[in-house]
């Protein structure tokens, strides 16, 4: 009876080796989760855990297809080399996470400056994207910059560049860094260094109004020592920011626009240096 269910067994019963497909499915995981929790137009840190490692998986089977097509073989690795390139998926996706979420933190920041230019930063909201306390312009500017990221697509753009990532840098292959390392380096330093200049100048216009204030008032001060110029000041300097602000909102989105748009071509350069 035994030897009878064996054999049925060897006919009929498909005998499939799920090592390699679970294997490659982490390896996808390993470089998307980072992604996933870093970038707030994925959800951010509001969205619960779970949720969150949902997402990784349907992206996982999103670029499932095109995972294997730059892989020279099976993964059948050592455990050590394994966990080389573990730490090999964990860099490229915290690089890529880090570099799509940067201009959100630069603008943020910038709001925060403008809050204190204008007297008002002791208002504080939380930004449900990062669970991060924001000043109320900080947040204001973090959430309009997401807004105009999503109506230009720019995620599908993102998740491409993801996509791209994997036929560059295989989950078995390691990163050539066709321009060198220190060069990737370089060009990610100076591309921080530049969204300190860009998010500064989207409020610059809102800042010089309250140093205008500032300036005003402490001249009606040389001319009336008797007024109390700087409590006078307060008010119409926190709603000058304010006004100066919301004139130039539509100037502003075009250009974070623009800017986005440059930051996702740079995500895509930095993709390319990988391979």
């Amino acid at each position: 009876m035994n030897g009878a269910t064996e054999q049925i067994f060897q006919q009929f019963v498909l005998r499939v080796n799920l090592s390699e497909p679970l294997l490659l499915g982490a390896m996808l995981l390993i470089r998307i989760v980072p992604i996933v929790l870093q970038t707030p137009f994925l959800g951010g840190k509001l969205v619960p855990t779970e949720t969150r490692i949902g997402l990784s998986v349907g992206l996982a089977f999103l670029v499932w297809p095109y995972a294997p097509s730059g892989m020279t073989g099976p993964l059948d690795a050592g455990p050590m080399t394994l966990i080389v390139l573990m730490g090999k998926e964990l860099f490229i996706g915290f690089t890529l996470g880090f570099l799509a979420a940067e201009l959100f933190y630069f603008m943020e920041v910038a709001g925060r400056a403008l809050d204190v230019m204008r007297g008002s930063n002791m208002a504080e909201v939380q930004v449900p994207e990062l669970q991060l306390r924001a000043s109320p312009v900080g947040q204001f500017n973090f959430q309009l910059l997401l807004v105009v990221f999503c109506a230009l697509n720019g995620h599908g753009y993102f998740i491409e560049s993801v996509i791209e990532s994997f036929r560059l840098v295989p989950v078995d292959g390691w990163p050539a860094f066709s321009g060198g390392f220190a060069e990737m380096v370089d060009l990610i330093l100076t591309y921080t260094a530049s969204l300190f200049k860009i998010a500064f100048a989207l409020v610059f216009p809102a800042l010089f109004a309250s140093f205008l204030v500032d300036v005003v008032f402490g001249m009606f001060n040389r001319i009336a020592p008797q007024l109390n110029a700087y409590f006078m000041a307060m008010g119409v300097k926190a709603m000058g920011g304010l006004v100066m602000f919301f004139f130039c909102m539509y100037k502003m989105a075009d250009e974070m626009a623009r800017h986005l748009a440059h930051s996702l071509l740079f995500v895509r350069r930095i993709v390319t240096h990988f391979g």
